[in-house]
């Protein structure tokens, strides 16, 4: 949008303008995407089940939900909480239910029993970034229920696309955040003054826990997700 508006400048013509009409342009290409990334993701749901979600996936929630209502199959979702910012909580699950779908909130310490219990068929998530090698970077705690669902049988299905320039772990830099979203939460305190917290923002699933990573060109095995850019110079964005 920058370089438009700069363009435009040079040109002698409007840069908001010009900028406004890229903004509306790529938006336009990015949500076709992920509209796509949706429907190859519901083509392998079952037409009856549960699923489980890790975190707010933005509007690849929305378009899942369609997607499957579109189809009439019968899911129910489950969101994980998302401590300590509770965006499973506050934002996937709100959207799922806003669209009409029967949703449930567990916390994440429930996630393994949840799986026996509910009878979930697919954990699902979006992705902070998507590694060459097939590994998946998100909110924390999808590693760990990753290995659950390994454990128990259950498909992990990513949705995204890969990011050039990231390999492996070796190429990230993890976010730490304040350790007082620890100890508390939605800005109650919840332990003793001067105990300690730890809050990594993210963690690392390494590609032999993921099941597909589902891109808008199509459905990949992690091992072979850098397929995506054969002849494709875009990413999801």
């Amino acid at each position: 949008c920058l370089d438009v508006g700069i363009e435009a400048i040079k040109s002698n013509k409007d840069p908001i303008e010009a900028m406004f009409n890229m903004g509306i342009d790529l938006s336009t290409k990015r949500y076709s995407k992920i509209k796509k990334i949706a429907e190859n993701l519901v083509s392998m749901y079952p037409d009856k089940g549960t699923i489980l979600t890790q975190c707010f996936g933005e509007s690849i929630v929305g378009f899942m939900i369609q997607e499957f209502q579109n189809k009439n199959k019968d899911i129910k979702v489950v969101c994980a909480e998302t401590r300590p910012y509770f965006q499973g909580a506050r934002l996937t699950a709100t959207v799922a239910y806003d669209q009409g779908a029967d949703v449930t909130v567990i916390t994440d310490n429930m996630v393994a029993y949840t799986m026996q219990e509910k009878k979930i068929d697919v954990f699902t998530s979006a992705a902070d970034l998507i590694c060459l090698n097939g590994a998946v970077v998100n909110k924390i705690g999808t590693f760990q229920i990753a290995i659950v669902a390994k454990y128990l049988g259950i498909p992990y299905f990513v949705t995204g696309a890969p990011d050039k320039g990231y390999n492996g772990y070796n190429d990230i830099h993890f976010e730490f955040r304040d350790e007082k979203l620890v100890t508390e939460a939605m800005g109650v305190k919840t332990s003793k003054e001067g105990v300690k917290g730890f809050y990594p923002a993210f963690d690392y699933t390494p590609p032999h826990l993921v099941s597909t990573i589902v891109t808008d060109l199509g459905i990949y095995s992690p091992y072979d997700v850098f397929k995506y850019y054969v002849g494709n110079d875009e990413g999801e964005y």
